[in-house]
């Protein structure tokens, strides 16, 4: 099996044996190919060493002193640490019940004395990639795993974060459809506002497990072409200044002009959003959201500041997880799906950036954003 990942020069076998003339056969034979050998001349340094030298593959004279290959690799096998490291017979003994015995213990092959270059070459390559293919194998289950248990996640949280906002919208609308003469036209237009906002409510939640889904399963596709950081913010502000205004929180723009950074539109709109809509929901009406830009030859930073009560220690560190719930309370009764910082982290790291969070000295909470300027 052909395994993408495996890298000779990463490779590292352990040596095992008594006789000097041996190692020295052998490291002439394997180092050429570009493993990265260690050595040991018997048993109980090889067990003594095996934790520190962390190799992928061991070679295991059966012939030693004081204790042989055969219980050394018993003693490797009750290890938790050390068990699933392929080891490799070297032996004289080729007599079958010597083989089936080496391979009861756990060993995967056996390579006979005297040493022929071609075959120790071929045995060890093969069985290193085996191991290796065991891995990523391994690595890809795992991976399967945390995603199924992400998607168990979604579904929970969707069904329970879509019950409330759909019963307000199956409720008012038989309301409407049942009783419609019944009501005022203000009290329709109350219950038509209603379901408008709670199918919103749906609609962004879906949009986030999407994005999220998406991001988590390694298939977001950056569009990168080279745009005017400064002008995007200035988009992004102008969508949110209807919102600003019915809580009295005015919008500040930066000055600075910010043009051919390479980033994806559609994406960091998305970041953008997302800082500027949580500065403008948990800041008291009157007060202000400051959007900074700064540009080097190394990088852009956009940083956006509310007047908000700040965020605490506790809430710090679990901000760019995913469904999470802070302590600090919308001052509009605005509502949150627990995602869109975590996408925002994403998207920022796809991008080469890093995204970050501090208190201000005076009040406050200013998350800030990098990209590469190049």
């Amino acid at each position: 099996m052909q395994n993408n990942s495996f890298n000779l020069s990463e490779m590292k076998v352990l040596l095992v044996d008594d006789t000097p003339a041996n190692i020295d056969v052998l490291r002439k034979t394997l180092q050429p190919e570009g493993y990265e050998l260690s050595f040991a001349p018997n048993g109980k340094i090889a067990l003594n060493i095996v934790n520190r030298v962390k190799p992928d593959l061991i070679l295991l004279d059966v012939m030693m002193p004081e204790m042989d290959g055969f219980e050394t690799c018993r003693r490797l096998k009750e290890d938790e640490s050390t068990k699933d490291i392929p080891v490799i017979f070297i032996t004289a003994k080729t007599e079958t019940e010597d083989i089936v015995k080496g391979f009861s213990l756990g060993g995967v092959d056996y390579i006979a004395k005297p040493f022929r270059q071609e075959e120790v070459c071929a045995r060890v390559k093969t069985h290193l990639q085996l191991m290796a293919s065991q891995k990523e194998l391994e690595t890809q289950n795992n991976t399967l795993m945390e995603l199924n248990k992400l998607k168990n996640h979604f579904i929970g949280i969707a069904a329970h974060d879509l019950r409330n906002p759909l019963a307000s919208i199956t409720g008012f609308s038989h309301l409407l459809e049942e009783r419609l003469e019944e009501f005022s036209p203000k009290e329709q237009k109350k219950f038509i506002n209603i379901i408008n906002s709670s199918s919103g409510k749906m609609l962004a939640l879906v949009n986030n497990l999407l994005d999220i889904s998406v991001i988590e399963s390694g298939n977001l596709d950056l569009r990168i072409e080279s745009s005017s950081l400064s002008e995007l913010i200035g988009e992004r502000v102008l969508i949110f200044e209807y919102h600003a205004q019915k809580k009295n929180i005015s919008l500040c723009l930066p000055e600075v002009e910010c043009d051919d950074i390479p980033l994806d539109k559609n994406q960091i709109s998305q970041v953008l959003d997302n800082l500027i809509s949580n500065a403008i929901k948990f800041s008291q009406p009157g007060s202000g959201v400051f959007i900074s830009l700064e540009r080097d030859e190394a990088m852009a930073k956009v940083s956006v500041r509310d007047e908000g009560p700040g965020i605490s220690p506790e809430d710090q560190g679990k901000l760019f997880g995913t469904f999470q719930k802070l302590s600090a309370q919308p001052t509009g009764g605005e509502t949150s799906t627990g995602l869109g910082l975590a996408i925002a982290k994403k998207i920022v790291e796809a991008h080469g950036g890093a995204i970050n969070v501090e208190n201000h000295p005076e009040s406050g909470a200013v998350f800030s954003f990098t990209l590469p300027g190049k």
